[in-house]
Protein backbone atom coordinates (compact mmCIF):
# COMPACT_ATOMS: atom_id res chain seq x y z
CA UNK A 1 0.00 0.00 0.00
CA UNK A 2 2.76 2.42 0.75
CA UNK A 3 4.33 1.50 -2.48
CA UNK A 4 1.35 2.32 -4.25
CA UNK A 5 0.93 5.60 -2.15
CA UNK A 6 4.80 6.81 -3.14
CA UNK A 7 4.45 5.83 -6.97
CA UNK A 8 1.29 7.95 -7.00
CA UNK A 9 3.02 10.60 -5.69
CA UNK A 10 6.45 10.17 -7.81
CA UNK A 11 3.94 10.75 -10.56
CA UNK A 12 2.30 13.13 -9.86
CA UNK A 13 5.21 15.42 -9.44
CA UNK A 14 6.86 14.26 -12.76
CA UNK A 15 3.69 14.92 -14.41
CA UNK A 16 3.56 18.78 -12.88
CA UNK A 17 7.45 19.35 -13.67
CA UNK A 18 6.56 17.91 -17.66
CA UNK A 19 3.22 20.38 -17.73
CA UNK A 20 5.42 23.39 -16.17
CA UNK A 21 8.45 22.58 -18.76
CA UNK A 22 5.83 22.03 -20.96
CA UNK A 23 4.61 25.59 -20.59
CA UNK A 24 8.17 27.17 -20.79
CA UNK A 25 8.44 25.98 -24.03
CA UNK A 26 5.22 26.82 -25.11
CA UNK A 27 5.48 30.79 -24.28
CA UNK A 28 8.73 30.81 -26.39
CA UNK A 29 7.31 28.68 -29.33
CA UNK A 30 4.83 31.11 -30.65
CA UNK A 31 8.06 33.29 -30.79
CA UNK A 32 9.45 30.59 -33.39
CA UNK A 33 6.60 30.26 -34.79
CA UNK A 34 6.56 34.25 -35.49
CA UNK A 35 10.02 34.43 -36.91
CA UNK A 36 9.46 31.12 -39.36
CA UNK A 37 5.65 32.53 -40.87
CA UNK A 38 6.74 36.29 -41.01
CA UNK A 39 10.15 36.25 -41.84
CA UNK A 40 10.65 33.20 -43.69
CA UNK A 41 13.43 31.41 -42.05
CA UNK A 42 14.26 27.87 -40.61
CA UNK A 43 12.98 26.80 -37.26
CA UNK A 44 16.99 26.34 -36.10
CA UNK A 45 17.37 29.91 -37.74
CA UNK A 46 14.47 31.66 -35.85
CA UNK A 47 15.89 29.82 -32.78
CA UNK A 48 19.75 31.35 -33.01
CA UNK A 49 18.74 34.84 -34.55
CA UNK A 50 15.96 35.43 -31.17
CA UNK A 51 18.95 33.73 -28.77
CA UNK A 52 21.02 36.09 -30.02
CA UNK A 53 18.77 38.96 -29.43
CA UNK A 54 17.39 37.81 -26.11
CA UNK A 55 21.11 37.41 -25.43
CA UNK A 56 22.60 40.80 -26.39
CA UNK A 57 19.83 42.22 -24.26
CA UNK A 58 20.33 40.55 -21.62
CA UNK A 59 23.94 41.43 -21.55
CA UNK A 60 22.94 44.95 -21.67
CA UNK A 61 20.49 44.71 -18.83
CA UNK A 62 20.76 44.52 -15.04
CA UNK A 63 20.33 41.00 -12.86
CA UNK A 64 16.83 42.41 -11.44
CA UNK A 65 15.44 43.48 -15.00
CA UNK A 66 16.62 40.37 -16.91
CA UNK A 67 15.33 38.43 -13.81
CA UNK A 68 11.86 40.59 -14.86
CA UNK A 69 11.90 40.13 -18.16
CA UNK A 70 12.57 36.00 -17.79
CA UNK A 71 9.59 35.63 -15.08
CA UNK A 72 7.80 37.60 -18.03
CA UNK A 73 8.61 35.45 -21.02
CA UNK A 74 9.99 32.21 -19.80
CA UNK A 75 12.15 30.03 -22.16
CA UNK A 76 14.70 33.00 -22.64
CA UNK A 77 17.32 31.39 -21.05
CA UNK A 78 16.71 28.46 -23.78
CA UNK A 79 16.42 30.64 -26.54
CA UNK A 80 20.12 31.92 -25.23
CA UNK A 81 21.63 28.96 -24.48
CA UNK A 82 20.65 27.98 -28.81
CA UNK A 83 22.11 31.03 -29.83
CA UNK A 84 25.35 30.58 -31.91
CA UNK A 85 28.41 31.64 -29.39
CA UNK A 86 30.54 34.33 -30.77
CA UNK A 87 33.86 34.89 -30.11
CA UNK A 88 35.33 36.82 -33.57
CA UNK A 89 37.59 40.07 -32.86
CA UNK A 90 34.52 41.99 -31.57
CA UNK A 91 33.95 39.74 -28.63
CA UNK A 92 38.03 39.68 -27.70
CA UNK A 93 38.03 43.48 -28.09
CA UNK A 94 35.53 43.78 -25.76
CA UNK A 95 36.88 41.65 -23.15
CA UNK A 96 40.79 43.03 -23.70
CA UNK A 97 38.59 46.78 -23.32
CA UNK A 98 36.52 45.66 -20.23
CA UNK A 99 33.19 45.10 -21.80
CA UNK A 100 30.83 46.21 -24.35
CA UNK A 101 31.30 49.16 -26.17
CA UNK A 102 28.12 50.02 -26.90
CA UNK A 103 25.71 49.54 -29.41
CA UNK A 104 27.84 49.04 -32.57
CA UNK A 105 29.13 46.76 -30.73
CA UNK A 106 25.96 44.83 -29.65
CA UNK A 107 25.26 44.73 -33.74
CA UNK A 108 28.64 43.25 -34.64
CA UNK A 109 27.77 40.41 -32.12
CA UNK A 110 24.37 39.89 -33.48
CA UNK A 111 25.62 40.15 -36.82
CA UNK A 112 28.40 37.30 -36.09
CA UNK A 113 25.46 35.48 -34.59
CA UNK A 114 23.20 35.62 -37.51
CA UNK A 115 25.61 34.70 -39.97
CA UNK A 116 26.94 31.55 -38.12
CA UNK A 117 22.74 30.23 -38.72
CA UNK A 118 22.88 31.00 -42.65
CA UNK A 119 21.19 35.11 -41.91
CA UNK A 120 21.97 38.31 -43.52
CA UNK A 121 22.97 41.59 -41.61
CA UNK A 122 19.58 43.21 -43.09
CA UNK A 123 17.73 40.16 -40.80
CA UNK A 124 18.98 41.76 -37.16
CA UNK A 125 16.32 44.73 -37.71
CA UNK A 126 13.64 42.81 -38.76
CA UNK A 127 14.26 40.02 -36.10
CA UNK A 128 14.30 42.69 -33.24
CA UNK A 129 10.91 44.14 -34.90
CA UNK A 130 8.98 40.51 -34.73
CA UNK A 131 10.99 40.17 -31.22
CA UNK A 132 9.64 43.45 -29.54
CA UNK A 133 6.24 42.83 -30.93
CA UNK A 134 6.13 39.39 -29.70
CA UNK A 135 7.16 40.61 -25.79
CA UNK A 136 4.66 43.35 -25.97
CA UNK A 137 1.74 40.71 -26.55
CA UNK A 138 3.20 38.26 -23.90
CA UNK A 139 4.10 40.47 -21.55
CA UNK A 140 2.95 44.22 -21.61
CA UNK A 141 4.74 47.77 -22.43
CA UNK A 142 6.75 48.11 -19.90
CA UNK A 143 9.00 44.55 -20.84
CA UNK A 144 9.28 45.92 -24.42
CA UNK A 145 10.27 49.18 -23.62
CA UNK A 146 12.86 47.58 -20.67
CA UNK A 147 13.88 45.16 -23.67
CA UNK A 148 13.80 47.86 -26.55
CA UNK A 149 16.26 50.09 -24.64
CA UNK A 150 18.69 47.25 -23.72
CA UNK A 151 19.13 46.99 -27.29
CA UNK A 152 19.40 50.07 -28.89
Amino acid sequence: MRKRLLLNVILIICIGVFSIAGQVFADTSKLIGSLTDLLGVSQEQATGGAGAVFREAKSNMSAGDYSQLLTAIPGIDSLIQAAPQVGGLAAKASSMFGGSSGSAQGLSALTDSFAKVGLSPDMVDKYVGVVLDFVQSEAGQQAMTMLKSSLF
